[in-house]
């Protein structure tokens, strides 16, 4: 809790003037709304005069002391809500960033659906816990003073009885808000749950509906509610419990408080005047001080929800940029692989072994072999996704550890085998990479990657949505639109991922084409199973359980009958 409220406040110091300005109309609020059951005591006790000057003046006093509440009411949640509306943006910001910083690793341990789930708990939390914690435990904590310090030296005997009965309610709030805070957390990872499989289920609506699974996926999701109704029913019935454990106590201790301040003013002890301004304070205090009791559920729920939300932002980022790094203004792209040996984190033991290979400049070399061979693996080590346990891996002799990952990843630029596209148009696609390109830019680059013909039979061209995830779109035409987005980037180092291992023969050599027209002079890596891909490259490395098993050109691996490259080749050849 303690950590957490550290990391809350920290993000709302970074405006004191906003804050310092709050915290001045809320001590002007909290007094404001406090002294006004004396006025009651003092009405009273001027009433018997029947001096209406006095009375008057009494009023207009009055009347002031409501108008400073109401205008330190205004002051105090708009200061308020100046520092908190910008924290809130600021905290969000911090955690969205700090999702992108994080390893490739975390990500692929982590669901989408229970990220957003937990950012969207987070900010309301945020927002909730401001006005509850900052507001109205000070309102009631300065109320409690005022009236602790004013019956100290009046009425003693009930500053004793109040705080006694602030004490026994404080005890019996605490456990009960430790279950509260238990039932909460359960009832998170549930929720979470349901959240993911709905996310799952809307990102892949499309297999859904080719396999005709809406049913079972309704009923998946039913499932996912069964523990989700179990453990909201469990959180709700810790509401229950605190409204009678806390609620009759409280109670309790308002009527005997009053009891005892009414045997005094009949025994002539207290004035009527004392009596109303007890009740009036009584009335007004234990009204907040039920409240805050109450609102303490919520208070512990938005601690439970602030806790994941801010363990994001303590979340350690494992492949680390160098504190002193390497800055390099562009490179030829020399790459050499030096007794590298790598191992996933809790994945698969010795995907790469001693791996040893330089590529020249310019030159195209392919990564073929059976699948879990370490051809994906070469591609996430050359784009510091994961550091080697062991050897180095460098660029024009650089340590790829000695550069930052961002300068690093900005000199590649990476096809994929399955583009992941902005829900935005084709234009705004193609220019990710460069966002300052110009119309005729972009268009040069469609051409170049044979894509451009097909933007201009749309109604809309460049201007076309391309739907979540480029849903609108086709295979070949997203392989296309990947490499044009490619082109205009103009990497200095080209990655060409599986990226037609599920096209038609056309499709295929459309981006074949294209993918070697950007290519050329530049330093290309293909990773491939489709062996017609790699046919044009200068050097192909036939990969088998994480090791070079053998290395040449198209034509002289095919001379070798022992090649295991003859072997695939042949084995494709059959299947045509």
């Amino acid at each position: 809790m303690l950590k957490n409220l550290k990391t809350f406040y920290r993000f709302l110091l970074v405006y004191p003037r906003a804050l310092t300005g709050f915290c001045f109309a809320l001590l002007g609020l909290a007094v404001t709304q406090n002294v006004q059951p004396y006025f009651y005591k003092l009405f009273i006790d001027a009433a018997p005069s029947l001096d209406y000057w006095i009375l008057v003046k009494l009023l207009i006093i009055f009347v002031a002391v409501r108008l400073a509440h109401t205008l330190f009411d205004i002051l105090t949640y708009t200061l308020g809500d100046i520092a908190l509306i910008r924290a809130a943006r600021d905290v969000r910001i911090n955690v969205v960033k700090k999702i992108q910083d994080l390893d490739f690793a975390y990500h692929t341990e982590k669901n989408t659906g229970s990220l957003i789930s937990v950012i969207r708990r987070g900010d309301g939390a945020f927002f909730s816990l401001f006005h509850s914690f900052n507001i109205q435990i000070v309102k009631v904590f300065i109320g409690f003073l005022i009236a602790i310090i004013y019956f100290a030296f009046t009425h003693p005997a009930i500053s004793y009885l109040l705080l006694a009965s602030i004490a026994v309610n404080l005890v019996l709030s605490r456990s009960l808000i430790q279950k509260n805070i238990k039932t909460r957390k359960e009832f998170n990872k549930t929720e979470d749950s349901v959240t993911a499989v709905i996310v799952d289920n809307l990102l892949n609506y499309e297999t859904v509906k080719l396999f005709a699974k809406e049913n079972w996926e309704i009923n998946r999701l039913r499932r996912k509610f069964k523990p989700w109704v179990e453990k909201l029913w469990k959180y709700a019935m810790s509401f229950r419990m605190f409204d009678i454990g806390i609620g009759l106590p409280a109670e309790l201790s308002f009527f005997l408080i009053l009891l005892f301040a009414i045997h005094q003013t009949v025994q002539g002890v207290y004035s009527p005047g004392d009596l109303a301004l007890i009740i009036g304070f009584l009335h007004s205090f234990f009204g907040q001080f039920f409240q805050l009791l109450w609102s303490s559920r919520d208070i512990a729920k938005n601690f439970t929800d602030l806790s994941k939300y801010f363990d994001i932002l303590d979340q350690q980022v494992q492949i680390k940029d160098p504190k002193k790094p390497i800055h390099l203004k562009s490179v030829s792209g020399e790459i050499e692989f030096k007794n590298l040996s790598f191992s996933y984190p809790e994945g698969k033991a010795n995907a790469i072994k001693n791996l040893n290979l330089q590529i020249r400049q310019g030159e195209s070399v392919a990564f073929v072999g059976r699948s879990g061979a370490g051809k994906t693996t070469i591609v996430k080590l050359l784009m510091r996704f994961y550091d080697p346990q062991r050897g180095h891996l460098s660029i024009d002799g650089v340590d790829l550890k000695k550069m930052k990952k961002n300068h690093l990843r900005s000199f590649i630029g990476i096809v994929p085998q399955e583009p992941v596209l902005f829900n935005n148009t084709i234009a705004y696609n193609i220019s990710y990479g460069i966002s300052r390109a110009g119309q005729k830019e972009i268009k040069a680059a469609a051409k170049m990657a044979n894509l451009s013909d097909f933007i201009e039979t749309l109604p809309k061209k460049y201007q076309t949505q391309v739907g979540e995830r480029g849903i609108k779109l086709s295979g070949g035409q997203k392989q296309r639109l990947a490499i044009a987005r490619m082109i205009l980037s103009d990497p200095e180092i080209i990655v060409f991922d599986e990226a037609t291992s599920s096209l038609d023969s056309e499709s295929e050599k459309m981006i074949q084409d294209a993918f070697w027209k950007m290519s050329k002079n530049k330093t290309t890596i293909i990773i491939s199973h489709r062996l017609s891909t790699v046919m044009r490259a200068d050097k192909i490395v036939v990969m088998e359980d994480g090791k070079v098993e053998e290395t040449g050109s198209h034509r002289s691996l095919l001379r070798n009958p022992k090649s295991l490259y003859r072997h695939f080749w042949n084995l494709q050849l059959k299947k045509i």
